[in-house]
């Protein structure tokens, strides 16, 4: 939850854009949840033979289509213009973050690791900011409209309808549970397989002179292999619950079936309001699907919001005190008296006792070969 908060945060400069996104989601749900109702009525007439009334009700109904259409089209601008928003400013504070950390952070991680950081974490955060939570809403808005009117043309029904609502949240839950560190290991192993291209293209010189394709091919075969392992763990998980979600509202419909068809033939209920009510029941299987998707969507965000924050909450180890003087151009020579560096505690000594003499104004080169602290 903490990184969910913090993940959110990133909303906040874009808030009003947000809710009017989800504004127009929420309307464009209430054309929805009216269709079904329009649709009973219209069975009505129909069964009435009331000419009139049903094409005032088709009417109705092609008009509450169109303002949907509408209103989702303008929610997908919206939304769309929020999920750039977004992503504008988490790579602007993750570039400006790396800029201001110390060289030895850049030689503990690879660069790899880091751009797939900058990247690939930064596009699952995006999409589930920017669309996912909308979703989300707008799904579970739906069930809960859709849920008043199904009690309020038939509450008995209506709770055999949602009797399996409390087994479809326990799945959700234990989805949402076994999904986040399979989601987590993906991302890493992207992650590696990254550092590994990156390592194999930034240092293709080498690899060449020394005939080495197919060494580091087998290192690319081997990363491939074992992203490819950790995606089919993800998928597996993902294939079970998310058609399970989507099925258990099945057993809703099947005892609606029953016991309304029942109803209609014994006349306690009009075929119209029971074409209602089923109508409502079909139309709940979307939602359901998408609260399954935008949870997965969610843990792929969260699971991206712990490995970029473990880059952000780096605090650099130098860095330019409030009030420091800028340093003035001189014409000062350079004197290293047996300097010696390491990059941490326990890595050994890039340079050793180094003593060097440089006259102001001179130029000198540095060469030794691969691995000798040149760039140290």
């Amino acid at each position: 939850m903490p990184t969910f908060r913090r993940l959110l945060g990133f909303l906040r400069p874009h808030r009003r854009s947000l809710w009017g996104s989800m504004i127009f989601a929420w309307l464009a749900m209430g054309m929805t949840v009216l269709i079904p109702w329009l649709v009973g009525q219209a069975v009505n007439a129909v069964q009435d033979s009331d000419e009139s009334q049903l094409f005032w009700f088709v009417g109705a109904i092609l008009v509450a289509a169109v303002i949907r259409l509408g209103l989702t089209v303008i929610r997908r601008i919206v939304a769309g213009r929020v999920s750039l928003a977004v992503e504008f400013d988490l790579r602007q504070e993750v570039y400006a973050h790396l800029m201001g950390l110390e060289l030895g952070f850049f030689d503990r991680n690879q660069t790899g690791q880091l751009m797939s950081r900058a990247t690939v974490d930064l596009q699952s955060i995006r999409f589930f900011l920017g669309y996912g939570l909308i979703f989300f809403s707008q799904s579970i808005l739906t069930v809960a409209l859709a849920g008043v009117v199904m009690f309020v043309i038939n509450p008995w029904l209506a709770l055999i309808a949602l009797a399996p609502a409390p087994l479809i949240v326990f799945t959700a839950l234990r989805y949402t549970r076994q999904s986040r560190p399979a989601m987590q290991e993906v991302a890493q192993r992207v992650a590696e397989l990254t550092a590994q291209a990156e390592e194999s293209v930034a240092g293709i010189r080498v690899v060449k002179a020394f005939a080495r394709e197919d060494h580091q091919f087998e290192r690319f075969q081997g990363a491939v292999d074992r992203l490819f392992d950790q995606s089919i763990e993800s998928t597996r998980i993902q294939a079970f619950f998310t058609p399970l979600i989507g099925a258990l509202p099945q057993i809703g419909t099947a005892l609606v079936l029953l016991v309304g068809g029942h109803a209609v033939l014994n006349g306690s209920l009009d075929l119209g309001q029971f074409t209602a009510f089923y109508t409502y029941m079909l139309m709940l299987a979307g939602p359901l699907r998408t609260v399954g998707m935008a949870l997965g969507m969610g843990q792929r965000a969260i699971a991206a919001g712990n490995r970029l924050f473990e880059v952000l909450d780096r605090e650099p180890e130098l860095f330019s005190k409030p009030d420091a003087k800028p340093l003035p151009r001189g014409d000062g020579a350079v004197s290293l008296d047996s300097v010696s560096l390491s990059y941490g505690p326990e890595a050994p000594e890039a340079l050793h006792e180094v003593n060097l003499e440089v006259p102001a104004g001179a130029r000198i080169a540095v060469v030794g070969p691969s691995g000798s602290g040149k760039t140290s």
